[in-house]
């Protein structure tokens, strides 16, 4: 049976070490959001260059999630926050994971067989947002910490946010390189050639 985690950032070792595919986990913390392709290729280049960041990301978490930023009476609040595909971001989450030590990357959908491998190989989770569920994920964010490459659209933005009770994120890949969406994939291909066979075996004779 999966189970359910309500975790703290930034994360330990044995905290991520105990997530299996399918597991639901809870959030309380601090996380950094983008939801820009430009910003992931800004931190590769910062990375190449040995250039540091403007956020740590070190035993904590990056997200593939919009968020857009309002200020009021000089104090930065989030309106939303809503996920996007993982997998847009291939090109630069395996260098981003092996270099930076983030433990989790979080978004829509699965991510790429190199950045599974960069996962297994760094002790790095993914966890997977619940489409449509943007309402009840933005509830979770209680404060705006900080936000840097303002050069960029909102969206685009490194966007430090402190949660409470982010989720139910769904844990897609673990430590292991076990994937969740691997595994689904397989199921449906294995349930379409049972359904095959049915078929044919219930298909009246030719004569």
């Amino acid at each position: 049976m999966n189970k359910v985690h309500e975790l703290s950032l930034p994360f330990k070792s044995e905290q991520i070490a105990q997530l299996e595919i399918g597991d639901l986990v809870y959030l309380t913390g601090e996380i950094i959001v983008t939801v820009g392709l430009p910003t992931h290729k800004r931190i590769k280049e910062f990375i190449d260059a040995g250039k540091p960041l403007p956020m740590d990301f070190a035993d904590g978490m990056l997200c593939q999630v919009g968020c857009y930023v309002e200020e009021q009476n000089g104090v930065k609040v989030s309106r939303y926050i809503n996920p996007s595909t993982s997998t847009r971001f291939e090109p630069y989450l395996p260098t981003i994971i092996r270099e930076t030590g983030i433990k989790a990357v979080g978004g829509k959908g699965g991510v790429g067989p190199e950045t599974i491998k960069a996962m297994q190989e760094n002790g790095c989770v993914y966890l997977s947002f619940i489409g449509g569920a943007s309402a009840l994920t933005s509830e979770a964010v209680h404060e705006v910490l900080d936000v840097a490459w303002e050069d960029f659209i909102i969206q685009f933005r490194l966007t430090r946010l402190r949660v409470e009770k982010l989720g139910p994120l769904n844990v897609g890949v673990d430590i292991h390189g076990n994937c969740l969406y691997t595994n689904l994939k397989k199921q449906a291909q294995d349930k379409f050639e049972d359904l095959m066979e049915e078929l044919n075996r219930s298909r009246p004779s030719q004569y």
